[in-house]
């Protein structure tokens, strides 16, 4: 609902699909998602930062990941102008790849 309301006001958003539990995603946090860098770009290209927490594999992101086409995670989303349609990032990230689709 809060994405919707989002994409209904043509404000960008990036959804990190995760778990405590997965590797992979404690390491793009780590090494990519956390840097000042990348934050402040979020920040300056008036981004929201949704967080999906799929620790407990809750069932209503269990169907948010299905209707992108996905069956776990990691899974990072951008939804930006000009048609806010959403752009599934590779489960590896890397700082320049992350800067670009968050345009």
């Amino acid at each position: 609902e809060k994405l919707e309301n989002l994409i209904a006001q043509k404000k960008p958003v990036f959804i990190d699909f995760t778990a405590k539990w997965c590797l992979t995603c404690q390491v793009n946090k780590k090494l990519v998602l956390t840097r000042p860098k990348v934050l402040k770009h979020f920040e300056e290209k008036g981004y929201t930062l949704l967080v999906a927490d799929w620790t407990e594999q809750d069932n209503s992101i269990t169907q948010a990941l299905a209707r992108l086409g996905r069956s776990g995670v990691p899974t990072y989303v951008v939804y930006s102008a000009p048609d806010f349609e959403p752009e599934i990032l590779p489960e590896i990230l890397t700082l320049s790849m992350v800067l670009r689709a968050a345009q």
